[in-house]
């Protein structure tokens, strides 16, 4: 259904178009609290009236009153009641709050089903067939702490070796396979969460997306907080759980093994984990995958898990096909390229797909091993070639009949996504208008403030120190992202100018000398050297590991904090008398000093201080030192000397101080 337009023109400030779902319930929103059913309503019930405009995606409440023909004052009353507390006449006001004000003021209009960029794509979708249901094999999450050895459990599972091929010792991307047990002969789709702090979403989406959950946990380490993020994500998505306590090899005495796992299990069941030692129904399996010591018996909990689940999947041509984005790269010679865990129906070379914004025509399907495959099935992961543009790691796919009703609905949704950020512009407007009204009542009441100087301190703000983020896959860029775009205080931030995948190109070292960007660049090996050594002298970076680049940003926003010197003292000087001498036909005082303790040398920062309370009457360099008619270097402790002062000052006394020091840089950190 194409937006409604309002007949009535928009002041500037309104011309904006969006629109929030129809707020039936409870509502706060900048400081607005609706409730859709009142116990009293605000306005007396009378006959229904005939709406006689189009309702405007956005307006002012001014305008508003002119197209209910109510007095702006008394809508504004009106409104306050309703719980706009901050209603005024330029307040806009979104699609979703009119309806709601016009359904107050007993209007009749069509209230339309709601429609957002996150459910635009469900009217392709297919109602669940129970005829075409079939046993599809369960899938795996393999979660917990870094180092837990996760990856090592798919290693026996697979009999591969995919460790020694990290960098840094850790699983960087979610990497989905699906093999046969060695043991029960079944497939099992197993999806390898990374197990660092960086890779949060990352975790977050392979809960989401599984059927069972292994939370690997450590009989050496217990329970670390990528664990407790674990478990914290394994009951927010509802998924079953199996604890897999590992390197268990690695304890050789069974009592001291036996006290270490009952430490672990002990702890699991402090964070709720609800154990079939306590009458839950959570299976623990002391295991360990370097010696395969009871790994037959994490199979057979996986499968005979599964099997009570009774895990259904349509498996029909003509079912729809849905799944999600796992991953996502662009690759030399093949283009974009996508990783893609089906849930439903079957996939087929030459099926339309849609994701996010992208639209696909499945060109290649490649299985876990590289081979092509001419269909996917249910809890399959395949790479798709075909993707017109690159879908973000997580965003569902769906499939749709044709390339011109995927194309329909992908505008849609860019249109809607458009009034989605609109709407975000327009509460930002609102809550900068209130801000403002309140700063300025704030103002009145505050005498002798210096409004410049204020100023200037809030229109200065942190200072921004850009970077351009490139990685390999979509996964790396979003995890990247979400660990440095936080970091910061209130002298500087980090700014992300642009994050995408691939390896920088001229497009990257422009924008990078416009604003002055570092590029980021994470598991990139093949990063050209004119790149890397450019004209510009951009800086950038390659790192492999994650942990190495959140740190070098680190470092690098603490290297722009502005500086902190701190005085040390390292001598002090009395001037006992001041001494004339005729140079030219000028005459010069020179102040006869003899040095307390320290070394005074020439150039050296010093300050004059007079009296008991040590007011300083100067600060600079010395010019110059004399021992008799000699022009020394520098004079130590016990001797006396004649020094001379930078800008030809003379306004020192017997009696005064010398103090010596030197400028010592605080080590800052964020």
């Amino acid at each position: 259904m194409k937006p409604m337009l309002s007949t009535v023109p928009l002041r500037p400030c309104c011309r904006l178009t969006s629109r929030l779902p129809l707020l039936t319930r409870s509502i706060h929103i900048s400081g607005i609290n609706l409730a859709g059913k009142h116990k009293k309503r605000s306005f007396p019930s009378k006959e229904l009236k005939k709406l006689t405009f189009d309702i405007p995606n956005h307006t002012s409440v001014n305008n508003l009153s002119n197209l209910l023909n109510v007095r702006l004052e008394k809508l504004i009353q009106d409104l306050k009641k309703l719980g706009f507390t901050h209603a005024s006449s330029n307040y806009i006001l979104t699609k979703g709050y009119i309806e709601l004000i016009l359904q107050e003021y007993n209007y009749d209009f069509e209230v339309n089903e709601v429609v957002n960029s996150s459910n635009v794509y469900d009217e392709l979708k297919s109602p669940m067939n129970p005829r075409f249901l079939e046993t599809r094999p369960p899938i795996v999450t393999i979660m917990g702490h870094v180092d837990h050895g996760k990856t090592t459990i798919l290693d026996y599972l697979r009999k591969s070796s995919i460790v020694s091929q990290e960098h840094g010792g850790i699983t960087q991307h979610i990497g989905a396979f699906q093999c046969v047990a060695p043991i029960s002969r079944k497939l099992i789709t197993f999806l390898d969460t990374p197990g660092h702090a960086a890779f949060l979403k990352m975790r977050e989406r392979g809960a989401n997306i599984t059927d069972i959950i292994v939370l690997v946990v450590s009989v050496e380490d217990s329970i670390m907080p990528q664990t407790l993020e674990a478990i914290k994500h394994a009951k927010n998505s509802g998924n079953e759980l199996i604890v897999a306590i590992t390197k268990i090899d690695r304890i050789s005495n069974l009592k001291e093994r036996a006290e270490a796992i009952e430490k672990v299990e002990n702890s699991l069941i402090v964070n709720d984990i609800e154990l079939e030692k306590i009458g839950g129904d959570v299976q623990v399996v002391h295991i360990s995958a370097k010696t395969g010591e009871n790994m037959d018996q994490l199979e057979e909990s996986i499968i005979s898990l599964s099997d009570i689940m009774d895990l259904k999947a349509e498996k029909n041509v003509k079912t729809v096909c849905e799944g999600w984005v796992l991953e996502s790269e662009v690759k030399k010679a093949v283009g974009n390229v996508a990783t893609v865990l089906l849930k439903k129906g079957v996939m087929n070379k030459g099926d339309i797909l849609i994701s996010g914004n992208s639209i696909c025509k499945v060109r290649a399907m490649l299985n876990e091993h590289g081979a092509q495959v001419t269909k996917a099935l249910p809890s399959q992961a395949v790479e798709i070639v075909g993707w017109k543009s690159l879908p973000n790691a997580g965003d569902e796919v769906i499939q749709a009949k044709s390339e011109s009703i995927a194309k329909k609905y992908v505008a849609r949704r860019q249109h809607l996504l458009q009034e989605e950020k609109e709407a975000e512009t327009v509460e930002k407007l609102n809550d900068e208008r209130v801000a403002q009204s309140e700063t300025k009542a704030l103002k009145n009441d505050i005498d002798e403030v210096d409004e410049d100087e204020e100023q200037a301190e809030v229109e200065s703000g942190p200072k921004d120190v850009n970077f351009i983020i490139k990685a390999d896959v979509s996964g790396s860029v979003e995890a990247i992202v979400q660990s440095i775009e936080h970091l910061g205080n209130d002298e500087v931030k980090c700014n992300i100018v642009g994050s995408s995948v691939g390896v920088p190109a001229e497009n990257d070292l422009k924008m990078a000398k416009i604003t002055g960007s570092t590029i980021l660049c994470f598991n990139l090996d093949n990063v050209p050297n004119d790149i890397i050594n450019n004209k510009d002298k951009i800086p950038v970076k390659q790192f492999n590991v994650i942990y190495k680049l959140i740190e070098d940003v680190t470092e690098t926003l603490t290297d722009n904090l502005k500086p902190i010197f701190e005085e040390k003292q390292i001598a002090a000087v009395e001037i006992r008398e001041i001494f004339e001498f005729k140079v030219k036909r000028n005459f010069i005082k020179i102040a006869g000093c003899k040095v307390i303790n320290g070394k005074v040398s020439r150039n050296s920062l010093v300050k004059v201080i007079r009296g008991p309370e040590e007011e300083v009457i100067y600060k600079g360099r010395i010019s110059t030192i004399k021992q008799g008619k000699e022009t020394v270097q520098d004079v130590n402790k016990g001797n006396e000397c004649g020094i001379t002062l930078e800008n030809d000052f003379e306004g020192y006394q017997a009696g005064d101080k010398l103090i010596v020091y030197e400028s010592v840089k605080i080590p800052r950190f964020l």
